[in-house]
């Protein structure tokens, strides 16, 4: 089936060349033929093709609430929607959850037009579970997510299901989320576009939390703009989460944001004095300084030490916090009503609802869970210290954009937007992307910088799927 992007779904909607009840089909289709073997959908929306016949109904009698009225797109299984569909985390723990209130996002996405056709596959409680060798994709509910390009290729992170879905054209676009790698990871390794916003730009109300302090969801596409679209959607300021009234003073034109020059954009390429590019990498990196340079762009070096950051020791207050407020609003719903509980059930069962084990829902608990201890709050600071490099890089030496083959703890833990753009045909079982991270609040100068080199270069070429 042809990979279509969004404006030529919208376009064919507006021309009556296709109605949202045959996209929906049609999707519908796809997922039928080749999600047995990816795993990437979690559960589909009963009524899916019925609210499209409604949406299709407006459009010829009151007009298009957005532009992407009558789109079908997938959900992370971790985002809450009060309909007939399960909120689970991929977990057999929260398998009775049918969420009482809608995510913040999800009331965006309705308002606008989008159908949401069902919820996409996780790694267990967003990959936060256990340390002991769990595989990215896997969860107790659902089993494990393959990569449409090679099952011997990681999925990676823990948005897997979203980014395979995308990734196989069993839809156009999808929403994940991510505390520390979630977007951007599987779009790395699944050769899709994700855009992980700054933080603060999307609200976290009604997505099952990990970090009160890092967690955003965000758009997945097969290309940059596509993103930028479903991300304008999503965006915006929200009572029922205090980290987003910023957003009021930092409004940007997404939608436009490709169609912004280049030129004389400053581009930083980061360099790891103890993490060396390998010769593939290397030749990614020659390749766009050659091209943002062609764009009237400056590119210069920065070589800087990548240290590990000790993200887990301040997730571990925040999830139990989080979690635990989480199943107190869904009470009722679940049969689930603390962390204890979860970790109690799973011990019930530890064949089937902890496989690899749950060491890190053990060790969140072990805390207190209290975000104005003493300890929490210095571990946070020393992080935040640490985290705020490549921010400071930015602002000190006036670079729009960052560029790297790797990917770093540094702009999901500060709050920077990150963007993943594939950076060669993935034919091997080697993806490499290009991730640029830029300022904060910057996110429409870093998707004007992103959609430039993909446009450039067109790196992206489909999986061959299994039937």
């Amino acid at each position: 089936m042809k990979e279509y992007t969004l404006f030529e779904l919208i376009e064919g909607l507006n021309t009556k060349q296709f109605s949202s009840v045959d996209l929906v089909q049609m999707y519908l289709n796809q997922i039928n033929q080749y999600d047995s073997f990816l795993n990437s959908v979690a559960e589909l929306n009963p009524d899916a093709l019925e609210i499209a016949r409604i949406l299709d109904e407006e459009r010829f009698s009151k007009g298009v609430r957005s532009l992407l009225h009558g789109i079908p797109i997938l959900i992370k299984d971790n985002i809450n929607t009060s309909d007939k569909m399960h909120t689970t985390a991929n977990s057999l723990a929260l398998s009775d959850l049918i969420t009482p209130y809608e995510a913040t996002v999800v009331k965006k996405l309705r308002n606008a037009g989008v159908i949401i056709l069902g919820k996409s596959n996780l790694s267990e409680f967003a990959y936060f579970m256990s340390y002991d060798q769990m595989p990215s994709g896997y969860g107790s509910r659902n089993g494990q997510v393959k990569s449409p390009y090679n099952e011997k290729i990681d999925p990676l992170g823990s948005s897997t299901g979203s980014g395979v879905a995308v990734a196989a054209n069993l839809i156009c676009v999808a929403v994940g989320t991510e505390t520390n790698g979630s977007l951007i990871a599987p779009a790395y390794q699944n050769s899709i576009v994700s855009i992980k916003p700054t933080f603060g730009m999307v609200s976290r109300y009604g997505i099952i939390p990990i970090s009160e302090t890092q967690d955003t969801a965000g758009p997945m596409a097969r290309n940059v703009v596509d993103c930028a679209l479903l991300l304008d959607i999503i965006a915006g300021d929200d009572e029922n989460d205090p980290y987003t009234a910023e957003f009021q003073h930092h409004k940007q034109d997404l939608i436009h944001a490709y169609q912004m020059s280049v030129s004389k954009r400053k581009i930083g390429i980061l360099q790891f004095s103890n993490h060396p590019y390998n010769e593939d990498e290397n030749a990614v990196l020659i390749e766009a300084k050659k091209v943002f340079i062609k764009l009237g762009c400056q590119v210069e070096d920065v070589q800087i030490e990548s240290k590990p950051l000790k993200n887990d020791d301040t997730l571990l207050y925040e999830f139990k916090n989080g979690l635990n407020h989480y199943l107190e609003s869904v009470s009722g719903h679940t049969k689930m009503k603390s962390l204890k509980d979860i970790i109690e059930f799973n011990q019930l069962d530890p064949e089937n609802r902890m496989k690899y084990g749950q060491s890190i829902l053990v060790s969140a608990e072990s805390t207190s869970g209290d975000l104005k201890d003493e300890k929490y709050l210095e571990l946070r600071e020393k992080l935040l210290q640490e985290a705020i490099l490549l921010e400071n890089i930015m602002n000190e030496k006036k670079f729009d954009a960052l560029i790297s083959t790797h990917w770093t703890g540094y702009a999901p833990i500060a709050g920077n937007p990150s963007i993943c753009v594939p950076a060669k045909p993935l034919s091997d079982l080697t993806p490499i992307s290009l991730v640029f991270v830029g300022k904060k609040w910057d996110d429409a100068t870093l998707i004007s910088i992103a959609h430039a080199y993909e446009k450039a270069t067109n790196h992206r070429i489909p999986p061959i799927l299994k039937s």
